[in-house]
């Protein structure tokens, strides 16, 4: 995979017929007159729904709290479609703004750029990415979105998607869902229903589908939608087959209690196979002292196959590997009560950490704040990070440090807050783990970090928003200034002593040449 196709490729499941963003029609384009209408179209039905349930008269009767109910319906109905019309203008927006710039310094650069200007061009290079591109501005706007909004990227992503396909495709659904007639999930399937459809096509469809969505459920709603997309698209069902194994894939979540969970999105005949030899599995010479579900049967001859192989093989070639945190106070005071931490998940019952423990090949001591659970930081003096600091990064951060991120610590590189060229040491307090991907965010994009005393990091969107990133082995955030205002009042320090009973002991290296981004020289 190339460097581009890791940064752009957001698995998004972006096919609505759209023009190239810049073409795509938005008020603001049309005067102030069109932008002052189209918002008191926008939001006159959110004041007059929350000025009603503000200015109404105390609940008396059941009748009058369901009435209320209802007004609260229309009102989130309202604000969703207000919302969306927020994320396209403002997406087209952030195209615009950046296509302006590309213009304006097309014939002064690098002359008329500035220094940083200079050094994201420059990262841009090296990352092989165009900052103009569509990709990439959708990907650090829904960033962007995402900390306003305080939503994953994905569930944004998602709202930008429905948004578009209202704003420019389905206006007479978003009409409706602006005034409560319809429900947010309904206006989300007929745009998901949309894709590939011609606008004859999807003019149709909302003509044929809006009055059922007025009175329909959703579940009826989206099979009616299903059928008549099905009727409409032009592609024939095996086309749509082929082009819907492109998306293959596997994906996790996690569960409460120390479970989680997978998921295998593939061929259907495949699916099919797996499911079928287990359950074959699963009815072979069932032992009658087995006490085991037939559903736990299957998820154990499952995980057998995947991590030991399938009975009379060799097992699988590939070593599983694990990280887990187990802090030394905890498993010696009350080991049955005591919470560890698994990498990738989060708290696990220390009995299970400590029988992961039992097997494991080799073991890390981390020095904590008994306090706040934080890995205390570990001072370096040359650019490429030490074995002991990455181990120490591991542990602290436990996953990528960019806002919403949850990238696990192993698929992240160490990158300095404040960057080597601006005399930023290598250090605990100066770096971070960054994913390449927000590395890329970083050092291109014009996205900005910043160190704080407390140990957390300070965020600053490229359009201003800012989020603070506490690391992610903190379990006490008491002592944060950033939520209590005030300063910590506990300070650790390393000793030699310390150092060397935590082999952190190494010997000086001399200094490594910069090779990245954040190393450019002034």
């Amino acid at each position: 995979m190339s460097i581009q196709h890791a940064f752009t490729n957001d698995d998004d499941e972006h096919r609505l017929p759209l023009n190239p963003p810049g073409t795509r029609k938005i008020s603001h384009l049309d005067g102030p007159l069109a932008c002052a209408i189209e918002h008191e179209n926008e939001f006159a039905q959110v004041l007059e729904l929350a000025s009603t349930l503000y200015h109404g008269p105390p609940r008396t009767d059941p009748a009058q709290g369901l009435t209320e109910l209802k007004a609260i319906a229309y009102l989130r109905r309202a604000l969703d479609a207000a919302e969306a019309v927020i994320l396209t203008d403002s997406i087209e927006l952030v195209a615009q703004s950046t296509a302006e710039y590309a213009a304006d310094t097309a014939s002064t650069a690098p002359q008329g750029e500035t220094e940083k200007q200079r050094d994201q061009r420059i990262s841009a290079h090296y990352y092989g990415v165009d900052p103009a591109s569509d990709q990439i501005i959708t990907s650090s706007f829904v960033a962007e979105a995402a900390v306003a909004l305080r939503e994953t990227v994905e569930k944004t992503r998602a709202k930008l998607f429905t948004a578009k396909g209202l704003r420019y495709l389905c206006p007479e659904t978003l009409n409706a869902l602006s005034r409560g007639l319809i429900t947010t999930k309904a206006a989300q399937e007929l745009v998901k229903q949309t894709q590939d459809l011609t606008p004859e096509d999807i003019r149709r469809m909302e003509h044929s589908l809006l009055p059922v969505a007025k009175t329909a459920s959703d579940a009826s709603f989206s099979q009616r939608a299903r059928r008549l997309h099905r009727k409409l698209d032009p592609v024939s069902a095996a086309d749509r087959h082929e082009s819907a194994k492109d998306g293959r894939c596997v994906t996790l979540w996690d569960e409460p209690d120390g479970m989680a969970a997978l998921k295998l999105y593939a061929p259907a005949q495949d699916v099919y196979s797996i499911y079928n030899t287990v359950k074959a599995f699963a009815q072979q010479d069932v032992d009658p002292d087995d006490t085991r579900t037939q559903a736990q049967r299957h998820a154990d001859i499952l995980r057998d196959a995947l991590l030991d192989g399938w009975p009379a093989t060799g097992g699988t070639p590939l070593k599983p590997r694990v990280v887990v945190t187990i802090p030394a106070v905890e498993a010696l005071v009350n080991p049955r009560r005591g919470l560890a931490e698994l990498e990738g998940y989060g708290p696990i019952p220390m009995g299970v950490a400590l029988t992961l423990a039992q097997e494991a090949p080799s073991m890390l001591r981390v020095l904590t704040d008994p306090w706040t659970g934080a890995a205390i930081d570990v001072g370096r003096k040359r650019y490429r990070p030490s074995v002991a600091l990455k181990d120490l990064l591991l542990v602290r951060d436990r996953c990528c440090r960019f806002p919403g991120c949850r990238r696990t610590a192993q698929s992240c590189e160490v990158d300095h807050i404040e960057g080597w060229a601006q005399g930023g040491h290598t250090s605990g307090a100066n770096s971070q783990l960054l994913c390449k991907r927000h590395q890329m965010f970083k050092h291109a994009l014009g996205w900005q970090s910043i160190s704080r005393p407390d140990g957390s990091v300070s965020w600053r969107t490229p359009h201003g928003l800012n989020y603070v990133s506490v690391p992610g082995g903190v379990e006490n955030v008491s002592g944060f200034e950033h939520i209590h205002d005030r300063t910590p009042v506990l300070e650790v320090g390393l000793t030699d002593q310390v150092r060397r009973v935590l082999g952190w002991a190494d010997p000086p290296d001399p200094p490594d040449p910069p090779d990245r981004p954040d190393q450019l020289a002034s």
